[in-house]
């Protein structure tokens, strides 16, 4: 049959080109599918090896409303005139997203479809001429098949890039989509694959809004910058990382959104406004009001370490730092207003790594028994750096370089006699201290030989427990660290002569801290002697 009509080639072309990716044609093809209330649309691709080349058919089939003559010739193949002109449930506008399958240059595209009783089979060549025939066999839907020579390398790759522009156009429709493919060797293509993907956004939780033909989604980003999709009926629009509300992703499908002529873009109208600014609200409203509950949630998990980091930073700023959440070291969470009190007792913000589960970390425990907030580090200075800035602190510090606690160690005879010696030498030597005590010393001073302290079990400042047992100041208790070798063998000593050990013990003692004059070494020496 002679063609029927003959377009201009011009303006056939000036549509083709119009499409910024060759692969768009299957959003336009699905979009169509879509518009015709299909809700499911099958895409197959097949390959025909040949001595040279071989042939590609692509082939979408949805099961829609159809075609009949009428709408085929007025419309499908009219430029710039389209059936949705002004149907606000229908994605496609001007007419011209069908002309896409010229795009990747085939060399026949054959459209089977059927309406009212009507079947038909249009034929496109090339040169942009086309043939309408009746079929004989009644059809469903609308199938379109593209017809394309290539080699078995070039079907490999057009597969490849064809799967990725279903899977970035068509992962959100509402429509059921689904691919298949068969290989480079003629092998017929497997069963078909849905390339749905849930509706969601990379973010450690998201918010809702509906309202009828709308539905939104947003929650704090993971990713910077941001990462946001605008749709309609699911299918892509714009999916861009350009700022529109910093630290936040969100996706909109909205039948008031339009794709601009050249479909790469989303149109800049008073309904993308509207848009905009209903995902402003979600942001101000729902999102900020569950913010405190999920940044508690998270600084609570154990495992949830790098959703707890972007949740905090997106906080900063949307609430005040009183009533953000912190990791404690010992587990848990404790808000601002606590880790404020901390600052302000003991001068400085504490940290510490997280203990083991099964050995507990004895400074930490203590200093949170007394009032004392010690954050978790886990080596994160970015998390330091932040509440550092958030309670403009003077200083930040390790826990264990900052407090000393000693816990009470059992001493037996030999120690006791130790600690009972000891004590009566250091008055004869000049000491302040009122008593001695034998203890396991952690954080500051776990490294000497004597620390000072109020009490067993109580954390002192590293400054308290450095400070000389002979000069104002002193502790009221001095504790024998159990853990030093020194120690060790005094105590060793003290089971034969306690006496001996306890001389032995001065001198190490007094020689530390530079106390050891010919005045307090005869008056401890001549005390020991004696007894």
């Amino acid at each position: 049959m002679a063609p029927e009509s003959q377009p201009s080639e011009d303006m056939i072309d000036q549509l083709v080109h119009q499409f910024s990716d060759p692969f768009a044609f299957y959003r336009e093809l699905i979009q169509n599918g879509i518009d015709a209330g299909s809700s499911r649309i099958e895409v197959t691709l097949r390959f025909q090896p040949g001595r040279d080349k071989g042939l590609a058919n692509v082939q979408v089939q949805d099961w829609g409303e159809g075609m009949n003559r009428q709408i085929i010739e007025t419309y499908l193949l009219t430029k710039f005139r389209s059936s949705k002109e002004g149907d606000l449930t229908k994605i496609g506008k001007f007419g011209i997203g069908f002309m896409s399958v010229f795009s990747p240059a085939p060399e026949l595209v054959v459209v089977d479809t059927g309406r009212d009783g009507e079947s038909w089979r249009l034929l496109l060549h090339p040169d942009k001429t086309y043939e309408l025939l009746g079929c004989p066999q009644p059809v469903e839907g609308t199938r379109i098949t593209l017809h394309k020579e290539m080699t078995a390398a070039e079907y490999h790759e057009f597969k490849g890039r064809s799967r990725e522009a279903i899977q970035r156009w068509c992962r959100h429709s509402e429509a059921d989509v689904t691919f298949a493919a068969g290989d480079g060797d003629g092998a017929p293509p497997g069963p078909p694959v849905a390339v749905r993907q849930p509706f969601a956004v990379d973010a450690p939780f998201q918010v809702e809004y509906r309202e009828e033909g709308t539905f939104i989604i947003a929650g704090p980003s993971r990713q910077d910058p941001a990462e946001c999709g605008l749709y309609n009926r699911g299918l892509t629009l714009l999916e861009t990382k350009d700022v529109f509300f910093p630290g936040v992703t969100f996706k909109i499908v909205s039948r008031y959104l339009e794709h601009t002529l050249t479909r790469d873009n989303v149109r800049r109208d008073r309904n993308f406004d509207r848009a905009l600014e209903l995902v402003r609200k979600l942001i101000e409203g729902p999102l900020r009001d569950r913010l405190p509950d999920e940044l508690e949630k998270a600084a609570r998990s154990a495992s949830a370490w790098d959703d707890y980091r972007v949740l905090l930073a997106f906080a900063i700023g949307r609430l005040p730092p009183d009533e953000l959440w912190f990791r404690r070291a010992s587990g848990g969470a404790v808000q601002g207003r606590e880790v404020n009190r901390t600052l302000a007792a003991a001068g400085t913000l504490l940290f510490a790594p997280s203990a083991a589960p099964d050995r507990p970390d004895t400074l930490v425990a203590a200093l949170e028994q007394d009032g004392l907030v010690v954050l978790l580090s886990e080596q994160d200075r970015p998390i330091a750096n932040l509440v550092h800035f958030l309670f403009r602190a003077a200083k930040s510090s390790a826990a264990e370089a900052a407090y000393c606690v000693a816990r009470p160690e059992p001493a037996g005879e030999p120690g006791t006699l130790l600690c009972s010696a000891l004590a009566e030498l250091l008055a004869a030597g000049g000491a302040r201290v009122g008593s001695v005590a034998l203890a396991t010393v952690h954080g500051a001073g776990a490294d000497r030989q004597v620390v000072g302290v109020e009490s067993l079990g109580r954390p002192v400042p590293a400054e308290v427990a450095r400070r000389s047992p002979f000069g104002r100041g002193a502790p009221k208790l001095l504790c024998l660290n159990s853990t030093d070798p020194a120690i060790g063998s005094a105590l060793a000593l003290a089971r034969s002569s306690p006496r001996l050990a306890a001389l032995f013990t001065f001198r190490l003692i007094a020689t530390a801290f530079g106390a050891l004059d010919e005045r307090a070494d005869w008056a401890v020496t001549e005390l020991s002697l004696s007894r």
